[in-house]
């Protein structure tokens, strides 16, 4: 394998659950560059100053000591890019939870760190980025939340009992978010200019605005969404975009939340504790492969081992 990505949730409460120490000594025993996308747990579930983080917080506890194990030792956002050069594959992280850091005057803050929020800064940072991914480039999303309503697939790889895209956390902007628009418009080769108000908290949160123009670059080949947040397994495509494949993954945690919600048996200190799921990319065939190790089998004893998608 040639990194690892975590898709969030690194807290299995809230922000300040603990240090982070035993996430940094994780990544470093891979010995692998190991890249982060920030979770809902991550900056707190709460509006409360007590067990919530900034924006800066959380990246100075969960990534800036990664940095290293990361390669990007100049890095000083939540979210980031990485070229994967011998594959001529491009790994962008989102954070989706850029809520700002405003205040009450109790010091809590005024919106859940847990809200889905994008802001202006990342999106334009997102169309600048896609514009400047090589042209003979694919592309993969990591990022903890789903893109928008979504439509799931029916399959062994697809938990049973997952019906849509959940989560039950508001989407500040709709469900038709502005980052499948945008990844539409690059793989179109195409302008979209839009404007996003925003449907809750609107007296905090500006109308977010999205310029781009990628026909100079031509048609981009985007691989899928990788994503967590309810922490099983399933797949699926954009609502909006059935072109737009999206992968979830079961979290890395193991407590009663993870045991309920997914349907792999997660049993402390056996070897259904713990798994990972190996992605493979097929750039010639635009395939890529899904092979599971470690908890393969569902409690229903269906055996989640390998999968393969078109994109």
């Amino acid at each position: 394998m040639d990194a690892g990505i975590c898709l969030g949730d690194i807290q299995g409460s809230n922000y300040a659950e603990n240090d982070g120490s035993w996430y940094s000594m994780t990544l470093k025993w891979s010995q692998k560059p190991f890249y982060t996308a920030i979770g809902n747990h991550d900056g707190g579930n709460s509006d409360k100053q007590d067990i919530s983080g900034t924006k800066q917080q959380v990246f100075d506890k969960l990534i800036r000591p990664n940095l290293k194990c990361m390669c990007l030792p100049t890095l000083e956002k939540t979210y980031y890019a990485v070229n994967f050069d011998a594959y001529q594959i491009t790994l962008i992280v989102l954070d989706d939870y850029m809520v700002p850091d405003d205040r009450d005057e109790n010091g809590d803050f005024k919106i859940t760190r847990a809200v889905e929020c994008m802001n202006q800064e990342q999106l334009d940072w997102l169309v600048a980025t896609l514009e400047s991914v090589p042209k003979d480039y694919h592309v993969l999303i990591a990022r903890h939340a789903y893109p928008d309503s979504g439509k799931i697939l029916k399959c062994d790889w697809t938990q049973a009992n997952i019906t849509g895209f959940g989560g039950g956390m508001p989407l500040t902007y709709g469900k038709s978010e502005m980052v499948p628009d945008i990844i539409n418009a690059w793989v179109n080769g195409v302008a979209l200019h839009k404007d996003y108000a925003p449907i809750a908290n609107a007296d905090l949160l500006p109308t977010l605005r999205v310029r781009a123009d990628f026909s100079t670059r031509g048609k981009g080949v985007f691989i899928a969404y990788l994503t967590g947040h309810n922490h099983v397994d399933f797949l699926g495509t954009s609502g909006k975009y059935p072109d737009q494949n999206v992968v979830a993954f079961p979290s890395s945690a193991n407590d009663n939340w993870d045991n309920l919600g997914c349907d792999l048996p997660r049993e402390r200190n056996t070897k259904a504790e713990d798994c990972l799921t190996v992605l493979a990319v097929d750039r010639e065939s635009r395939i890529f492969h899904l092979v599971r190790v470690g908890s393969n089998f569902t409690k229903s004893l269906v055996n989640r081992t390998y999968r393969s998608i078109s994109y």
